[in-house]
């Protein structure tokens, strides 16, 4: 039996505009796991990445209809939710006999929807390696999904969920990620940096996942406090750092793993193995502030992190301690100035302009707060309640919030091109702005952010001489589109 997975075209011009030149193409990690444990499971299983290929739809299906699959596994997002309608729809009609499955957080909120719409036979939801595993077997076996945990799927007169799959504990159990599957020269930090900044080396870069879960419970994160926190071991991860690098070429890791730096014992034996097995890749994860200290600045600066991300989402206090983020203004300060003054790293910043209750003033302040800290870069999103999160179960029960969802049961999917937080760089207004701004005023503000912060005298200079001249003209071409 065939299986097919498939990254499916985003509507990413649409939802940002310019701003796509800033958005890395990352390997779609989660289907790599899936094809990985499924070749284990004894199936050869192949992988359409479209977005990474700018493969269109209709192209799409076009190469689909040739492979005739067995079994086909769609990645769907809120930016990819209305192609996977379409896509769906289509398979269903043109290969009635192909078993269609959706997974990942959109397709798991809308699960009901996508498949009393037709467009699918199964939604998997949670981590879905051992239940897409299963859901192989049983069609391989001839065999319905009943009795398989952690999914959604047509019953006759409507739909019928399981119940909820435990997670993997050991994530060791895991095989590495099919990588061998995709043509890596289609992946990069996103064309800002790959043309113009030196983070890459030059060379490939590429992404790995270390532990998942996180103990946080952020209101605006779909992938809040969830569960417990699972790693891999330091071992682990340092075999897979030194095979992607001396075997794939790769010169840049970003670990995408939501709490990187939470176990402080694994973060420091990662960092003095890396030094011990001579890896010269850079690398950069996402930190909170509440984790990283002068030792662990040192180690990290030491063994090659290259880059920082810290989730700073406001300089207002009221407005942290509202979307439950558990970290003080004050905090913000001393662990930005104690990193930037004590290594060589490339320090961010994430904002997040429109929260609950946020007034215009409270958002120049946060404008203000980001100018004050030496961040080397900040990033400004618009408050989009994503699904998934609590926000969005909140906002979406009191019919505050657009969600597509019809009155009828119907899908009107182009809604969710305004489930965008670079919408500034379009033409279209947010799915849902706090009632103490305009849609008007967070585009503005969004757009001033970007201005002030980065059309300062010391931050061109910061930037400048982090630049690869020779590329210059590619970089104040695609930060101006943002900007004005």
């Amino acid at each position: 039996m065939k299986v097919l997975l498939i990254n499916p075209p985003d509507s990413a011009e649409a939802m940002l505009g310019a701003g796509r030149h800033l958005v890395p193409k990352y390997e779609p990690l989660g289907l790599l796991y899936l094809a990985a444990v499924l070749r284990q499971g004894g199936f050869e299983p192949e992988i359409i990445d479209a977005r990474a290929e700018g493969c269109g739809l209709e192209a799409l299906k076009e190469r689909v209809l040739r492979r005739a699959p067995g079994l086909v596994g769609i990645s769907t997002l809120t930016c990819s939710g209305a192609n996977v309608l379409d896509l769906g729809r289509w398979l269903k009609k043109k290969l009635p006999g192909t078993l269609v499955v959706l997974g990942n957080v959109h397709a798991s909120v809308y699960a009901e929807q996508y498949l009393r719409q037709g467009c699918c036979d199964i939604v998997v939801h949670g981590e879905g390696e051992q239940a897409m595993l299963e859901i192989a077997a049983a069609r391989r076996a001839g065999r319905g999904p009943e009795g398989i945990a952690g999914i959604s799927f047509a019953a006759a007169g409507g739909v019928t969920r399981t119940p909820d799959r435990t997670a993997p504990q050991d994530l060791e159990e895991l095989p590495l990620p099919a990588r061998d599957l995709l043509d890596r020269s289609r992946y990069g930090l996103g064309e800002l940096s790959n043309q113009a900044f030196i983070g890459g080396g030059g060379g490939a870069a590429m992404t790995m996942s270390t532990s998942r879960g996180c103990p946080y419970g952020c209101s605006f994160c779909a992938a809040r406090g969830k569960d417990a926190p699972r790693r891999n071991s330091a071992q682990r991860v340092l075999a897979e750092m030194e095979l992607l690098e001396k075997e794939y070429g790769a010169s840049y890791l970003t670990i995408v793993d939501p709490f990187f730096l939470g176990d402080r014992g694994r973060v420091l034996e990662i960092c003095a193995g890396r030094k011990a097995r001579g890896l010269k890749a850079r690398w950069g994860c996402d930190a909170h502030v509440n984790c990283v200290d002068k030792e662990l600045t040192a180690a990290l600066d030491g063994a090659g992190c290259y880059e920082l991300s810290f989730g700073i989402e406001s300089g207002v206090q009221r407005l942290l301690d509202a979307v439950n983020k558990t970290t003080t203004v004050a905090q913000v300060r001393r662990t930005v100035e104690m990193v930037k003054g004590n290594s060589r790293m490339y320090v961010s910043g994430l904002f997040i302009l429109g929260l609950p209750g946020e007034t215009y003033e409270e958002a120049l302040e946060t404008i203000r707060f980001a100018r004050s800290l030496p961040l080397d870069m900040a990033q400004f999103s618009m408050l989009i309640p994503y699904p998934g999160s609590a926000l969005y179960a909140e906002l979406s029960k009191d019919g505050e919030l657009d969600t597509g969802v019809r009155a009828d049961g119907s899908l009107d999917a182009s809604v969710w091109e305004r489930y965008s937080s670079y919408l500034s760089f379009t033409g279209k207004d947010p799915v849902w702005v706090t009632p103490s701004l305009s849609a008007a005023q967070l585009k503005s503000l969004q757009k001033r952010a970007q201005r002030e912060f980065y059309l300062r005298p010391a931050q061109i200079a910061r930037n400048v001489r982090r630049l690869r001249l020779r590329n210059l003209p590619a970089a104040l071409n695609i930060i101006l589109k943002g900007f004005f």
